[in-house]
């Protein structure tokens, strides 16, 4: 749906819309205050029939057992629309009956609300920016309810080495998109010095924030060694940073994934600084240290393993926008 500058009985009804849009919304938290996804996939198509239709007639978008259009892809379509690009649900309500009779309860709502707001007054222009409005409403919706409470889920097992966590919370990010594989590296090294250094000042900033706008050395700075976490290491993080960091008196240190190691590796041999330049996995980096800590005993990894997740999820809750990047911290721990 394109969007277009809204007029004022657009902004009118908007804000009548709006209220009225909340109050229903609001009537689908559970017990636990969660919505369901169902819920949001209607608002996000229902406000797409209305660009085009006023008053919303079940013809205009139902067929005998689904909401048209309805699917996985067309609901990724309209978040883009709006410049979310995370994954969301990948059916769509498509398969769910419940979104059908969402979509019943929102046509209620609009054509009611709607009609006292004056959209039959509206022109086709200003009808199609008023449903972009509101889409965005919802689009809001989602961000808060699905990707602000959904944390990120993988197998916890404190029984196996740490390396193999801190690996399965990894590929998690990775399975979700974006940028979330790094911004989980980044804070797990974040926590995991912490724990190891308790007195010292180990800095919290989002993963977006580059180490230039600080003046650190590094995406975080232990005494006279700078650590630089990166998924993807290349060209910057070894003629840039770290020979910046030789320059001026630090030991770089580079942690990359397991997977990437030997192109790290290959990568400082080929810019004359293997001998003097430090590559780790994260995995290993991470893994190996909370062990230590606990004592190598099964109680205190556990311990520790636990302390890694809490830790973790504070610095989420300090720095970052996307609460989603939390971690789902398992009862076995």
């Amino acid at each position: 749906m394109q969007s277009t500058v809204a007029s004022a009985p657009v902004t009118s009804a908007e804000a009548a819309l709006i209220d009225a849009l909340g109050t229903w919304y609001e009537g689908q938290r559970d017990a636990k205050g969660n919505v369901n996804s169902n819920v949001m996939c209607a608002g996000l198509y229902m406000t797409e029939f209305l660009a085009e239709h006023f008053p919303l007639e079940p013809e205009h978008y139902r067929t005998r057992s689904q909401v048209k259009t309805a699917s996985g892809k067309q609901a990724q379509k309209l978040l883009a629309e709006h410049g979310e690009e995370r994954k969301f649900t990948s059916e769509g309500g498509r398969t769910s009956r419940a979104t059908l009779d969402h979509a019943d309860g929102l046509a209620t709502v609009l054509n009611a609300e709607g009609d006292k707001a004056g959209l039959t007054d509206l022109s086709g222009l200003e009808r199609a920016a008023l449903a972009a409005l509101l889409q965005a409403w919802f689009v809001e919706r989602v961000r808060e309810d699905f990707f602000g409470r959904k944390r990120i889920e993988a197998e916890i097992n404190p029984e196996n080495p740490v390396r193999t966590t801190i690996a399965a919370l990894i590929e998690a990010g990775r399975l979700r998109g974006g940028n979330t594989a790094g911004a989980i590296a980044q804070h797990l090294v974040g926590a995991k010095l912490k724990i190891r250094f308790p007195d010292e000042d180990v800095n919290v900033e989002s993963y977006t924030t580059a180490d230039v706008q600080t003046g650190r050395a590094g995406d975080y700075q232990i005494g006279d060694t700078a650590i630089h976490v990166t998924m993807s290491p290349g060209e910057k993080v070894f003629l840039d940073r770290c020979v910046d960091n030789l320059n001026h008196g630090y030991r770089p240190r580079v942690l990359v994934p397991e997977s990437r190691v030997a192109a790290a590796v290959q990568l400082a041999e080929m810019y004359g600084l293997s001998e003097r330049v430090a590559v780790q996995s994260i995995e290993d980096f991470v893994g190996t240290n909370i062990e230590e800590v606990g004592g190598f005993s099964k109680s205190g990894v556990r311990d520790r393993l636990r302390e890694l997740l809490i830790e973790y999820n504070a610095r989420i809750e300090q720095a970052e926008a996307d609460k989603s990047l939390m971690i789902l911290v398992p009862e076995n721990l």
